[in-house]
């Protein structure tokens, strides 16, 4: 079946609401003792970067191009967030968390997405450069045998999310045990709308259920099962917005223009959130109101995210993809003239 790879916006938006509400989760955390950790938005993430990345490998399946996208699409704007973060500390003694060390060697590490203890939430980043091969890997293999092959790859990598050491893998705050959900995203992509076929009239309510199971696993303590649940839930919201037909009566609320600013912005964002909320609690903390506390803070926090997010992604994010493009564009003229 040939798709049409156009580029969907409700995913982007989807994208956006997913990267406010880690915002959420990690206000909560500030405040009282939860074994909530904010996983389920990053397993969107995963699932999503799964999908997409692969409808680029459609469109060229030129690896050495792929890689050189992905590279101006992530780092530029991680290496910012860091060097913000270094020059943060050496000013004002600011940091996240416990204190890390921001001797210029780990500095240079946290930039490469190598190591994550200046910036914790870059952990799930230096998942998704882990998973770049897996992606590719991925794709070629679905192209080529089938949706079998992919199966397969999702259940040899769950089982591995039940041992630690695999799970741990990287150091650090990082997580593989949800790695099958890029691969998940992989398989969406070849056989997402024979899912959805498969639906048929009842889309909406199987987007009901999707979107209440994540929810719901997503206040869950984060164990292989429920990180499953949270993939699958995932991914059949993400094949009913690409390939189901509820247009006007379901998903008309995420073209609103600020969700789709936020899912513009929302790497940035992600990148930029803990900066914006470590200031909100401090500003928001009121001893003895907990839930007010945290109401504010998450108010708060993505206000004083917006726009720093907001300029990473207009003077860094997409000045890098523009160059990405333009760079492709002179290689492909001088094939063309050669």
């Amino acid at each position: 079946m040939v798709q049409k790879l156009e580029f969907l916006p409700r995913l982007e938006s989807l994208r956006g609401l997913a990267a406010v509400s880690v915002v959420g989760y990690h206000a909560f955390g500030r405040f009282t003792d939860t074994y909530v950790t904010g996983m389920a938005p990053v397993v969107l993430f995963f699932v999503l970067s799964g999908f997409v990345l692969s409808r680029s490998l459609a469109r060229n399946d030129d690896i050495a191009v792929f890689v050189r996208h992905r590279i101006l699409r992530l780092f530029p704007a991680a290496i910012a967030v860091v060097l913000l973060l270094a020059a943060l500390h050496e000013a004002f003694g600011f940091h996240l968390g416990f204190e890390p060390d921001f001797a210029p060697f780990n500095v240079m590490l946290n930039a490469l997405m190598i190591r994550h203890d200046i910036n914790g939430p870059m952990w799930s980043m230096t998942v998704e450069c882990f998973a770049t091969p897996v992606i590719i890997l991925a794709f070629l293999g679905g192209r080529r045998f089938g949706l079998r092959v992919l199966i397969a790859a999702i259940a040899v990598l769950f089982g591995l999310s039940f041992i630690g050491p695999y799970v741990h893998l990287l150091g650090g705050y990082t997580n593989l045990a949800p790695l099958y959900a890029f691969v998940l995203g992989v398989a969406l992509h070849f056989s997402g709308h024979r899912l959805v076929e498969g639906i048929g009239g009842q889309q909406m309510a199987a987007a009901v259920v999707a979107g209440v199971v994540f929810l719901y696993c997503g206040l869950q303590k984060q164990t292989a099962p429920i990180i499953l649940l949270e993939a699958c839930s995932s991914g059949l919201l993400v094949a009913l917005i690409a390939f189901g037909g509820l247009g006007e009566r379901g998903l008309r609320w995420l073209d609103q223009p600020v969700i789709g600013f936020y899912g513009r912005i929302s790497y940035s964002f992600y990148l930029f959130h803990m900066v914006g909320l470590s200031v909100a609690v401090r500003i928001s903390a009121i001893d003895g109101w907990p839930l007010l506390s945290i109401l504010l803070s998450i108010v708060i926090g993505v206000l004083l995210t917006t726009p720093m997010a907001w300029i990473s992604w207009r003077f860094i994010e997409e000045p890098f993809i523009a160059i990405s493009r333009k760079w492709h564009g002179r290689r492909r003229e001088v094939f063309t003239t050669t």
